[in-house]
């Protein structure tokens, strides 16, 4: 396993720790503000693109602000998650499950928040070609493993980013049934 691995399943794993330490009645919670964001910034990326390369008039060319881009992007959707995480959050009604299922179930759904969280973060560092080499260290190509794992990151999932917005719904159901 390269280090780009190691890195982003030690974020996911510290993501887990924390779903663990709230209980996965907090965790759907932000769940659900990160799968928002998942899809927010999914749906309107080629609009949020266009935008900005409107607004820098032509300047960059199209590597030149892949650093900006990768900035923007990780930036929204970390204020966005971290909104999730420091505001109120969404709770599902029901009384919680005992043990040891609700244990399993507070590593399942924060093992779920932290793939969404890191996974999103390494697809826009894929997506603007890791920018920030110089700083970071980075060095290409991936390994064989990593190159695998792309496929699986969260924007890679769904062609259609409407369907990040099903979870969504199922959990704001759960949470008014009552």
């Amino acid at each position: 396993m390269g280090p780009i691995e190691q890195i982003f399943f030690t974020i996911g794993i510290m993501i887990t720790l924390i779903g663990l330490a709230r209980g996965y009645i907090r965790e759907l919670g932000s769940t659900l503000i990160i799968l928002s964001a998942l899809f927010l910034l999914t749906f309107f990326q080629s609009r949020i693109l266009a935008a900005l390369k409107l607004v820098d008039g032509g300047q960059c060319t199209d590597t030149s602000c892949n650093g900006l881009y990768f900035l923007i992007f990780a930036g929204l959707f970390a204020v966005m998650v971290f909104a999730g995480y420091a505001g109120k959050t969404l709770y599902i009604s029901g009384s919680p499950i005992d043990q040891p299922g609700k244990f399993l179930l507070d590593i399942a759904v924060g093992a779920l928040n932290g793939y969404l969280i890191s996974g999103t973060i390494w697809y826009y560092l894929d997506r603007f070609d890791y920018p920030f080499r110089n700083l970071t260290g980075f060095q290409s190509p991936l390994t064989t493993e990593a190159q695998k794992m792309l496929q699986y990151l969260p924007p890679n999932l769904f062609d259609n980013p409407v369907y990040w917005i099903v979870p969504v719904i199922i959990l704001l159901i759960l949470s008014v049934r009552g």
